[in-house]
């Protein structure tokens, strides 16, 4: 049976294919949706940390500054990106932001995260404007432990979004396509409590808030493929 790294190098280079050959299509999309929503939890599982390295790094992390976020680049290319989040505690949150013209596929493959996302109402709108109107998607629950454990993020419904973890631990990886690593952070024009889906509201741009840093995830790389 092939090591985890070899079965990961196998998905990744089936992903760039699929990317390097997108058209923009449906059919696309779900070809590059299912392979990550097939692909084995414990296949990326294999390289996070052990029972014994999760008990002591709460200790270790109270020494110095750390975020509690960790963050990995696996694969990217001409026309694919693929990174992976580690989230160490309940409620640490990827702050809203988008990621304009992009698709992308979400798959956790360790603990739960909440998505709540929001769609330009105009999509005429270009990336100069810091004061968008935006409708209130609604919520989505990822789990590795039940059926939902992917998400496809659209070029434009739902594209602007924030990731909140429901568990310690959590881990969940991105596949962008095309890679155009441009990508902008809001806030809304007023504080609201709750959020009904269809509700339209005001987001303002603003820049990274300084609570979130990504500190480095060690987790395997690989080269660009001969594709």
């Amino acid at each position: 049976m092939d090591s985890p790294k070899r079965q990961l190098k196998t998905v990744l280079r089936r992903l760039a294919s699929l990317a390097s050959q997108f058209d923009g299509s449906q059919g696309s999309i779900n070809s590059i949706h299912s392979v990550m929503e097939n692909m084995d939890p414990s296949i990326l599982q294999h390289f996070l940390p052990g029972p014994f390295t999760r008990l002591v790094s709460p200790i270790l992390e109270s020494r110095e500054s750390t975020s509690g976020i960790r963050y990995a680049d696996i694969y990217k290319d001409d026309h694919c990106l693929v990174n992976t989040f580690g989230l160490l505690k309940s409620g640490l949150k990827i702050p809203l932001h988008d990621h304009p013209n992009q698709n992308a596929v979400m798959k956790v493959y360790q603990g739960s995260v909440a998505i709540r996302s929001f769609t330009l109402v105009n999509q005429n709108l270009d990336s100069t404007n810091r004061s968008i109107l935006v409708e209130y998607e609604g919520e989505l629950i990822l789990s590795s432990k039940s059926d939902q454990q992917t998400a496809v993020l659209g070029p434009k419904k739902g594209n602007i979004h924030e990731v909140v973890s429901l568990e310690p631990h959590t881990y969940f990886c991105d596949f962008f396509f095309p890679n155009t690593p441009e990508c902008f952070y809001y806030r809304p024009d007023r504080p609201i409590e709750t959020f009904t889906i269809g509700q339209e509201i005001t987001l303002i741009r603003t820049r990274c808030p300084r609570d979130f840093f990504c500190d480095p995830m060690n987790f395997p790389s690989f080269p660009e493929f001969d594709l």
